[in-house]
C-alpha cells in the first residue's frame, strides 16, 4: 500500500518499530512490510525516526508541490548501485543500439495512443471517422522511419521526434475536443493548466514519475543519463524516457473514468499560483492511480500488473546495457 500525508498538520513517527499517523485525535499504526511508498502532499511533520525507518526497510518518501511534481525523495542508500553499470550506461547512450531501443520505446507509446484513440472512437461513434482518418495518417508517418544500425541516428532521432509530435497533435485533438464538459480542452498544457483535465493528466504524470525514478534507482541506473530526452539540470531524463510508453496506460485511466461518468468533483482552485486539484481532486486521483498499479493490464506481450510492467521494462534496458 502507499501511505498519502494530504493533511495539514498531520503527524507522522514511529511507535514499536511500525509508522505512526496522527491527525485530529485520530491514530494509525502500519507496518513497514505492508508500505510499498509514502506520498507527501501537504505540509505535516515527519520524524527523522519515520524517515530512518523508511529508509532501513527501503520505503521511498516522495514530497511532492501543489501539482504532483515531486520536490524531494529520500531513498535507501542501498539503491545507489556500483559505478561499473553507470559506466556502461553511459557508454550505452552514445552507442548506436540505444537508438535501437529509443525507436522501440517511441513506438510503443504511439501504438498505446492509437489504442486509446479506438477505444474513443468505439465509446463515440460520432468520432469514428475521424478517428480512422487519424490513425492511417499516423501509419502513413510511421512507414517512413526504418531503424538501421548502419544509418545515421541523429537523423532517425529527428525523424522519430517529428512522428511523435505529429501523433501527439492528432491524438490530443480529437481527444480534447470530444471529451464531455467541462473536462474538454483546446491544447495540451504541461504547465499552470486552466482546465480540470490538463491538470489532473499532468498530476498522474507525476504520480508515474515516482514509480518510474523509483524502479530506475532500485535497478542501479543514473536517472539524469537518458537517451531521448536531452541532458539538463535537475532533469532525469532517462526517468522521463521509461516514462513515455506508459503515458498513454496513464491517459486510458483518465479516459475511462470520464467517460463513464465517474469524475464529477470541481477540481480545480484559483490560488495567486495558479489553478490547483482540489484536496478531494487529489484523493480520487491518487486512488485510481494506485488502483491502477494493481490491475493486471496487457504491455508488449505480456500480462501482469502495472508496477510489474514498469520495472520489466526498466531491467530489460539494464540487459541491454550490460550486454553491450
Amino acid at each position: 500500500m502507499q501511505i498519502v500525508l494530504d493533511t495539514r498538520g498531520l503527524e507522522f513517527s514511529v511507535r514499536n518499530k511500525c509508522f505512526l499517523i496522527e491527525a485530529d485525535n485520530e491514530s494509525r499504526i502500519i507496518h513497514p512490510s505492508r508500505v510499498s511508498s509514502v506520498l507527501v502532499t501537504a505540509p505535516c511533520r515527519i520524524s527523522s525516526p519515520a524517515l530512518v525507518l523508511a529508509a532501513q526497510s527501503e520505503i521511498p518518501v516522495i514530497i511532492c508541490n501543489n501539482w504532483g511534481k515531486p520536490e524531494a525523495r529520500i531513498w535507501s542508500p542501498r539503491f545507489c548501485n556500483i559505478a561499473t553499470l553507470r559506466r556502461k550506461q553511459y557508454l550505452y547512450s552514445t552507442h548506436v543500439k540505444a537508438m535501437d531501443w529509443a525507436y522501440n520505446i517511441i513506438l510503443q507509446k504511439i501504438e498505446g495512443q492509437k489504442a486509446n484513440l479506438s477505444f474513443m472512437a468505439d465509446r463515440k461513434p460520432t468520432i469514428a471517422a475521424d478517428v480512422e482518418k487519424a490513425l492511417g495518417e499516423i501509419a502513413n508517418q510511421l512507414s517512413g522511419i526504418h531503424f538501421s544500425e548502419s544509418g545515421d541516428p541523429l537523423v532517425t532521432k529527428q525523424r522519430l521526434m517529428f512522428v511523435e509530435a505529429f501523433t501527439a497533435s492528432r491524438y490530443w485533438q480529437l481527444i480534447g475536443l470530444k471529451l464531455p464538459e467541462p473536462w474538454n480542452f483546446a491544447n495540451r498544457v504541461k504547465r499552470n493548466p486552466g482546465d480540470p483535465f490538463n491538470a489532473s493528466v499532468n498530476y498522474l504524470y507525476g504520480m508515474l514519475r515516482n514509480h518510474v525514478e523509483g524502479a530506475v534507482l532500485s535497478i542501479g541506473l543514473d536517472p539524469g543519463l537518458g537517451i531521448i530526452h536531452r541532458d539538463g539540470y535537475k532533469m532525469p531524463s532517462l526517468v522521463f524516457d521509461m516514462m513515455e510508453p506508459f503515458r498513454p496506460v496513464v491517459d486510458r485511466i483518465l479516459i475511462d473514468n470520464l467517460l463513464s461518468g465517474e469524475l464529477k468533483v470541481n477540481y480545480l482552485e484559483a490560488t495567486k499560483t495558479g489553478n490547483l486539484i482540489s484536496k478531494e481532486g487529489r484523493k480520487q486521483l491518487i486512488s485510481l492511480f494506485n488502483g491502477k498499479l494493481k490491475e493486471r493490464v496487457r504491455f508488449r506481450a505480456s500480462v501482469t500488473t502495472l508496477q510489474n510492467h514498469i520495472l520489466t521494462e526498466v531491467s530489460y534496458l539494464k540487459k541491454r546495457i550490460n550486454d553491450l
